[in-house]
């Protein structure tokens, strides 16, 4: 198989380096604003630079990866439905409502492959809690609890402070993942929400700190916090887990606590972790 990217920022690099661990799969070609890391990573790597996607259609790929800022997805998404060439998008699919309805058409017309990069859902400790819950190990969910605190990293790109170019701040470029991975674990769509959010530093263009109440269509409520702040702090990307006989809690590569009939058992996966950096 053959394969394209568009944009080769933090996200971007991390697609190549993964696709690059699976036999049989090529990159092609890609396009870059930044010509001076287009020149690199083109050097480094032996790729053609091209100037626009329809240079990359042009080379009938099998897929594309779109990895550009969240203001850059809408015509390239419509662009590469209309020539039917499946798709890898890095969250969030649009900058907002608006372009959502602008593309979804194009998505949902045509008989392709168009996923969106929620990779947390498949980490190990995610998939064994999403068996334990199936299995009726818990009960049936009433509460989840979900926090994820986090310091910006200075190497994130600047356009995530600007919201006509991210539509977002944390709640886009963090918590989405924490949004997915509930509607994943409750196995249910969203009823409605309430959110409030704010900001720890006042001179950007989009929250650091949000909080949502969700309640899902099954009659499960949960609660999300997320915060991105400016400077050092204790990570944490916890989420607790609440049903009629039991509970869960997961620590993002860690593991994950079960907790029934007064019993706790450790699943511990960090050196699972440790094995899998330290191969990239």
């Amino acid at each position: 198989m053959k394969y394209a990217l568009l944009g080769i920022g933090q996200a971007g690099l991390r697609h190549y380096e993964a696709f690059e661990r699976i036999k049989g799969i090529k990159l092609i070609g890609f396009t870059e604003f930044d010509q001076k890391k287009a020149k690199k990573f083109s050097k480094k790597y032996n790729v053609k630079k091209y100037k626009n996607l329809n240079e990359i259609i042009n080379l009938k790929p099998d897929f594309i990866i779109i990895a550009l800022p969240h203001s850059f997805r809408v015509k390239e998404i419509s662009l590469c439905c209309k020539n039917k060439i499946n798709l890898i998008i890095e969250k969030p699919l649009a900058l907002n409502i608006n372009q959502l309805k602008l593309i979804e058409k194009y998505i949902s017309s045509n008989k392709l492959i168009h996923t969106i990069s929620f990779v947390h859902r498949y980490r190990k400790e995610v998939l064994k809690t999403k068996n334990l819950i199936s299995n009726n190990y818990i009960g049936g969910l009433k509460f989840i609890s979900e926090i994820m605190i986090s310091q910006k990293n200075a190497l994130l790109p600047k356009w995530i402070d600007i919201k006509k170019k991210s539509g977002g701040g944390v709640l886009l470029y963090n918590a989405i993942h924490s949004i997915d991975k509930l509607c994943f674990l409750a196995n249910s769509n969203i009823d409605y929400v309430f959110a409030k959010k704010t900001n720890i530093n006042k001179k950007i263009d989009v929250e650091d700190v949000i909080t949502i109440s969700i309640n899902f269509k099954n009659g499960l409520l949960a609660n999300l916090i997320a915060v991105f702040v400016p400077y050092k702090t204790t990570p944490k990307w916890e989420t607790k887990i609440f049903g009629v006989s039991g509970q869960i809690d997961i620590n993002i590569r860690k593991g994950l606590v079960l907790i029934k009939n007064n019993k706790i058992k450790n699943f511990d996966y960090s050196e699972y972790y440790k094995k899998k950096w330290s191969k990239l």
